[in-house]
């Protein structure tokens, strides 16, 4: 009765980590002896390995972060004192996040297979992208996500105030969503390189340092507010 709630809860993210499988097996036959599985920054191959590693590699690394990500919020040493709503909010946050992160995997192991056919695809454009799109769903959840000590903008104010922890999530989830457009729709039309010295690096500092700055100004401001100390 476990196995099939189980199953029921987890069959897409079953599907999405079986793909890459099922399509090397269909395919391999037909796949050389040695897959491409790094490129330069222009786009280039300049990497290859052997065909089981080259098939098996990607999927199975996105596997093993699937499996790892519900044990790592159970580092947070607070995780069972938090009330319903919190855990709910983590759970959700956590799943959706598999599902991305294991969607991403897969969609690099099939344009790996795709360019291992001769199937003319620009993977560094593929991998810019899905990382805009990864950056959009992350800032999608951050909304969602209530304080804790182990995910989101984890910072002295935000973790002192649930007030100031929504209002910076708030922020720096629209913010991560914007970011992830931009990335998705530039990755089409920048060169590569320029995409992430000029795009992908700004982007990630910028979602990092603008939601810590505004927290600790919200956090000022709502303790004047209260009339406390700073």
């Amino acid at each position: 009765m476990k196995l099939l709630t189980w199953l029921k809860r987890e069959w897409l993210q079953i599907i999405i980590l079986a793909v890459p499988y099922g399509a090397a097996a269909l395919l391999w036959d037909r796949l050389p002896e040695q897959l491409p599985n790094h490129w330069n920054f222009h786009g280039e191959v300049d990497g290859y390995a052997g065909k089981v590693f080259g098939t098996l590699f990607l999927p199975t690394v996105g596997v093993v972060l699937v499996l790892l990500l519900p044990l790592l919020r159970r580092l947070d040493p607070k995780c069972r004192n938090y009330d319903e709503e919190t855990k709910a909010s983590i759970a959700g946050v956590f799943r959706t996040s598999r599902l991305a992160i294991s969607l991403f995997m897969t969609t690099i192991s099939l344009s790996t297979l795709a360019l291992a056919l001769n199937v003319p695809v620009n993977i560094s454009r593929i991998i810019t992208g899905g990382l805009g799109v990864l950056f959009f769903v992350m800032g999608n959840c951050m909304g969602r996500l209530r304080p804790n000590y182990f995910a989101g903008f984890r910072t002295p104010w935000t973790l002192e105030s649930r007030t100031v922890w929504l209002k910076t999530h708030r922020l720096g989830g629209r913010l991560m969503m914007i970011c992830g457009v931009g990335v998705l729709v530039e990755s089409f039309v920048l060169p590569v390189r320029v995409l992430i010295f000029a795009t992908l690096i700004p982007v990630v500092v910028l979602a990092g340092i603008v939601p810590a700055v505004y927290s600790y100004f919200s956090y000022r401001a709502e303790r004047k507010a209260a009339g406390a100390p700073r």
